[in-house]
């Protein structure tokens, strides 16, 4: 939508919309304009869109509260304008078995026997057969005598800047059962950004599965050959652009560029049905393509449910052979992934204290941070320049597979070693260390550790900031009166905020705390929860800095730490507990509130907290209570950052 000219929207006859929804129940970045400019206009006409047929396809997650919300609202609303469906809206659910695949196959058949009844095909012109193989959209050639270059992806609206990796440390206490790291990043250009804005990181696959792909196909003795490739169809996804004429090789391709660590969707299986020499797995590919129940559930038992990646796949069809041409057909693009900011870029540098714990072996964590009082571990002093934190859950787990599952990007940054660490590669050049240490590693490679961080605006936004006093002198006189000015902090009539951000959801908090306390606005109030105080309470020395200082009010929520048999403490129950203070400061003050977290049942229980202090301490019927909590999400003092 972001090349779409929206004024030609009034002139189109038939329009497929496919969109997303995002925050709380928001419409996506690239929709914004058409949404808000075009579209909601109190003064627009009923009959706007008599002329128009339409349909949607939304994605979403029912994990989320406010489901689909951004695709439920456009139908809504253009039928309103005169809009006609010519295919019922479908809004597809992630939660389902395979995703959005779920619903999007059965809503394209009845899509292109609408579109193919509305729009028939020319005569002479016929559909395509799937036993025919579509031709490669990209060309390839080897050219021995260029030297490859780094590829460098890019994402929409996203500014890129070279930063060097000080601090990859574990903040949660060794043998935790998750592994929790702070990162800090440091640019030498004055970067900038805001509380809530994204930091932008593309993974590396690791060098052992890249390994393994090129010699599971043959491709070792070509894989450091010098490539060129270039686009020879415009059909399916497109060849990132920064791949295109620039020299590159295999093995940086399946580095940085193609993924073989997800779990293959059907389109994949599809492919593979045209590059296997076998009968037996012909017929498997083509039971996991079907639309019968017993070939889905063959495809969801063999792949989804246990998570079992590309790479796997390929080793145990050994009969399956794909031409060189293809693989950006055949495999999916890495994605880029996104993290929230965990500081302020505007708050000096801090030294790391990950928790609070009385285990000597915390202990010593604590006292042997990178970075202390201004200086690196090895005695220099710390450059000038701007630091970006964050705060990331190293995604690891079990399935019915003997190789534990992870995540791609998180292994990626779990091995990233700073500052002893080998440039020529994203990971570390001794495998034996796992990214809690850096001693087993070798001083040689005692190099700074680049790597290219993107940051884009994000939908998280603070508080106006309060008008200058018009007096900051003591002993002013104003209207014949002698002023006596108090301490400034006293003064300070900023508008309070609220923070709730439990586990990792606390970065984003950590960014608008430090970000509020630059501009001296300190009325702040942190709910923090996690599971032991002593285990993976995140950041607690620095909490408790600032509470000391004056610059904030915070309680923990510590699910665990309670005796057997008594009731488990979340965030929802302290704020409950709080439910006077909330009320002084939502009802009466205008506070506006951050939730950050995962979006299971905590979101929904903060804001059943909040509606039942409106109703205990502010007076409010259950209907009141209501409809004041949705005034404060749609004048955006109610802010919702929550994943799945």
């Amino acid at each position: 939508m972001d090349a779409y000219d929206a004024s030609l929207l009034i002139d189109e006859p038939t329009v497929i919309f496919v969109l997303s929804t995002t925050g709380s129940g928001e419409e996506p970045r690239p929709m914004k304009d058409i949404w808000r400019t075009h579209l909601l206009r109190s003064d627009l006409p009923n009959d706007l869109f008599d002329e128009m047929l339409f349909t949607v396809f939304g994605l979403g997650d029912s994990a989320y509260e406010r489901f689909c919300w951004a695709s439920k609202k456009l139908v809504r609303r253009l039928l309103s304008l005169g809009a006609k469906l010519f295919v019922e809206a479908c809004h597809a659910d992630e939660q389902e078995r395979f995703g959005y695949e779920t619903a999007l196959m059965p809503w394209m058949e009845k899509l292109f026997e609408s579109l193919l009844e509305m729009m028939p095909l020319p005569d002479g012109l016929e559909i395509l057969p799937a036993s025919q193989i579509p031709a490669p959209r990209a060309g390839l050639a080897f050219v021995k005598d260029e030297n490859p270059r780094p590829l460098l992806p890019v994402e929409p609206v996203t500014k890129y800047h070279e930063a060097t990796l000080l601090i990859n440390k574990r903040i949660t206490t060794d043998g935790w059962y998750q592994d929790v790291r702070h990162l800090r990043f440091h640019f030498e250009d004055p970067v900038t950004w805001n509380p809530g804005d994204i930091a932008v990181l593309h993974p590396h696959t690791h060098p052992d599965d890249v390994q393994a792909l090129l010699e599971r196909f043959g491709w070792i003795g070509r894989a450091d050959v010098p490539i060129r490739l270039s686009r020879t169809s415009t059909t399916g996804h497109a060849i990132p652009s920064h791949v295109l004429d620039h020299p590159t090789t295999l093995r940086e391709i399946f580095t940085s560029v193609l993924d073989i660590s997800c779990v293959p969707r059907k389109a994949f299986f599809e492919w593979l049905v045209h590059f296997t020499s076998d009968s037996l797995e012909k017929e498997k590919f083509e039971e996991f393509t079907s639309i019968s129940e017993e070939g889905q559930d063959d495809l969801y038992q063999y792949t989804h449910r246990v998570r079992r990646t590309i790479l796997e796949v390929l080793q145990d069809f050994r009969h399956v052979s794909i031409p060189l041409e293809y693989i950006f057909d055949v495999f999916p693009l890495i994605r880029a992934r996104q993290f929230s900011i965990a500081s302020s870029s505007r708050y000096p540098m801090v030294p790391l204290h990950p928790t609070t714990n009385s285990s000597s072996s915390q202990q010593d964590k604590d006292e042997t941070d990178p970075v202390q009082n201004g200086q690196l571990s090895d005695g220099k002093k710390e450059k000038e320049g701007v630091y970006l934190d964050l705060c990331v859950a190293i995604v690891t787990y079990r399935t019915k597979l003997k190789a534990p599952r992870r995540g791609l990007c998180t292994t990626w940054l779990s091995n990233l070693n700073p500052p002893l660490l080998d440039l020529s590669s994203p990971f570390p050049t001794n495998q034996e260390t796992n990214g809690d240490t850096n001693e087993k590693q070798s001083p040689e490679t005692n190099n700074p550790l680049r790597i290219r961080v993107g940051i884009r605006r994000g939908a998280l936004r603070l508080p106006p900031r309060p008008k200058p006093p018009q007096s900051s002198l003591k002993g002013d006189v104003i209207a014949g009166v002698q002023i006596e000015t108090s301490n400034e902090k006293e003064n300070n009539a900023c508008t309070p905020v609220i923070c709730i951000g439990p586990g990792t959801g606390v970065a984003p908090m950590r960014a608008i705390i430090q970000e509020r306390i630059t501009r001296d606005e300190t009325d702040n109030t942190l709910y923090f929860g996690c599971r032991s105080s002593s285990q993976d309470y995140h950041y607690a020395r620095e909490w408790e800095a600032h509470a000391q200082a004056g610059d904030l009010t915070f309680s923990v929520a510590f699910s665990r730490d309670q005796p057997e048999g008594e009731r488990k403490v979340y965030v929802q129950d302290l704020i409950e507990r709080d439910s006077a203070r909330i009320w002084e400061l939502v009802g009466k003050r205008n506070a506006w509130v951050y939730i950050s977290g995962a979006s299971n049942k905590m979101p929904a229980a903060v804001k059943a907290a909040i509606r039942q202090a409106a109703i205990t301490e502010g007076g409010l019927s259950e209907s009141e209570a209501d409809t004041y909590v949705g005034k404060m999400e749609w004048e955006g003092r109610l802010f919702e950052e929550c994943w799945s």
